[in-house]
Formats: C-alpha cells, sequence, structure tokens
C-alpha cells in the first residue's frame, strides 16, 4: 500500500499493558495500512514505553495499571479532544487480531449505516477457537446478551469499530473483566445502531501466556455476576 493510500481518518486504538515483546511488530504491520495509531500504555513495567517511543505513534500513558477499558476510553477521548477522526478501530497489543481484519473493519465503518461494528470469532471461525475457552465464552456471551437484551455472537473481543460521533455517547463504570458488557450495555442504551462482522483470532503461545488463559473466562463471569448484583 503506497503512502498516499493509507487510511488517515480511522484512527487505531490500542491498548497495551507490558507488551514491550512485541508491540513493534504489531505497529509495523499496522503502519503499512494506518497513518495514525494511537496506544495507550496502560501503567506498564517492562519496556513497552522505551520501544513506543521509537515508532511513529501516539503514546498516552497512564501512571498505573486501568485496566483495558480504562485504556479505551482514554484513546475514546483523546480521539473526541484532538484529531478529526471520521472512525476508529480498537486492537489487541499481543498480535492475536488480524491486520487485514482491522483495515476490512476500517473500511466498513466508514460507509455503513451502523456506528458500531463488533468482530465476531463465532462467525465462520468459532473451530480456530480452543474447545474449552469456546465453551466459556459462550457461557459469557448469554450472560452479556441477557444483561443488554442485544444478540451478539461474540461479547469479549478487542476488535472493533467506532464511528466518531458513536464515542461521544459511551461512558462505562470501567469493570476491570466485564468493561465489555458495560460498553454494550452503553451501546444498547444510546440507541446506537451495530453490526457484526467475522474476525480471526490467533491464539499463539505469546497471546495464550499473556492472557487468553481460560481461567480468565470465569473471572469475566464472576465480575459480570457481581456487576449485576450491583444494578
Amino acid at each position: 500500500m503506497s503512502r498516499s493510500s493509507f487510511i488517515e481518518d480511522v484512527y487505531v486504538v490500542i491498548p497495551c499493558y507490558n507488551e514491550g515483546a512485541v508491540i513493534a511488530s504489531v505497529i509495523n504491520i499496522l503502519s503499512n495500512s494506518f497513518k495514525n495509531i494511537v496506544v495507550i500504555n496502560d501503567g506498564s513495567t517492562d519496556d513497552t514505553e522505551e520501544v513506543l517511543n521509537g515508532l511513529d505513534v501516539v503514546q498516552i500513558k497512564h501512571p498505573l495499571n486501568l485496566g483495558q477499558g480504562a485504556a479505551i476510553f482514554t484513546g475514546f477521548e483523546f480521539l473526541k479532544r484532538n484529531t478529526d477522526a471520521l472512525a476508529c478501530v480498537t486492537f489487541d497489543a499481543d498480535g492475536q487480531h488480524s491486520p487485514l481484519d482491522a483495515v476490512l473493519f476500517a473500511e466498513e465503518i466508514k460507509k455503513c449505516e451502523e456506528d458500531v461494528i463488533f468482530g465476531s470469532r463465532f462467525l465462520g471461525n468459532q473451530n480456530e477457537v480452543p474447545l474449552l475457552k469456546r465453551l466459556v465464552l459462550k457461557g459469557v456471551i448469554k450472560i452479556t446478551n441477557f444483561l443488554t437484551n442485544m444478540s451478539l455472537t461474540d461479547t469479549h473481543n478487542g476488535l472493533k469499530a467506532f464511528k466518531l460521533k458513536a464515542l461521544t455517547q459511551l461512558q462505562t463504570n470501567l469493570y476491570r473483566s466485564a468493561f465489555e458488557t458495560e460498553l454494550i450495555i452503553n451501546i444498547a442504551k444510546s440507541d446506537l445502531s451495530y453490526k457484526e462482522l467475522p474476525s480471526r483470532i490467533v491464539y499463539t503461545e505469546y497471546s495464550r501466556k499473556k492472557g487468553q488463559k481460560l481461567v480468565n473466562g470465569f473471572i469475566i463471569v464472576e465480575d459480570l455476576v457481581r456487576m449485576l448484583m450491583k444494578k
């Protein structure tokens, strides 16, 4: 892709915590397609900051680790106040998402009528998800759809696209594991339109060690129950 054909009006927002080992490769691949990348360094204690300082990205630093939800919303606030972006794509820092999917989401969010696009591992790619993880995620999806009165096939996928105008209507209590559900609740309450697109997740050895452990699914369920009890 020539520099003149870079995607300029859709920004990539990347929450990042202790991803110094892989963040450069993730950024370099995305930089082949996107001109504007915003990385929220969420209190990393490894060499993430030093790596990001050498890359052509906007780095926003949290002094402490506040969680993925807080990092994403910091990115949203930056976009609303400091850019002329039309939309954004959220992308995980550990390399598990497909850059090609990010491009497809960016192109689609600009031309579609919907305000939000959710990535789904369960639209044609569910056999790529490990069986036990798939079963746990299916349970989380059912609980989330019950809480939100929505009908999504995947509710904890970091790949999403948002029109900029949609960001002004979103707020969240930022539950550390259940922020995705809080986000979906906000989308439902705000009457924002949405759709899903297939997305692929690459479960590398690195991503499994970092954040793809089966126990995380049970932590999400626990946070969902806690959130429900506070409603």
